[in-house]
């Protein structure tokens, strides 16, 4: 007769390992949204100037509104490009990660 082996000697299975899962946290920032409000402020109020003066100039255009036509259009990529960034920066560069275990 064989000696059944006890159940100690076998192999257990392996438990899986627990996975972290890293979840990046963004705060609240007022000076941050204030700043994203200041920019998208310019960004439409220099896009209004552009269509008014689309609207209301006459067809041989001055001086002053070929500067301010100017002016307006680089406000208008400069805020565009500003919105990009900070936005981008901001979700790229979370204030804190935190940990999650997940099964």
């Amino acid at each position: 007769m064989a000696d059944p082996q006890p159940e100690s000697s076998q192999p257990k299975p392996a438990k899986p390992p627990t996975r972290q899962i890293v979840v990046p946290v963004i705060t609240q920032n007022r000076m941050f949204a204030l700043l994203i409000c200041i920019v998208t402020g310019a960004f439409a109020l220099s896009l209004l100037g552009l269509a008014l003066l689309a609207l209301i100039s006459k067809d041989p255009a001055t001086e002053m509104q070929k500067q301010f036509a100017d002016v307006c259009r680089y406000v208008c990529m400069i805020a565009i490009g500003a919105l990009v960034g900070l936005l981008g920066g901001r979700a790229a560069a979370p204030d804190r990660l935190e940990t999650a275990n997940k099964k």
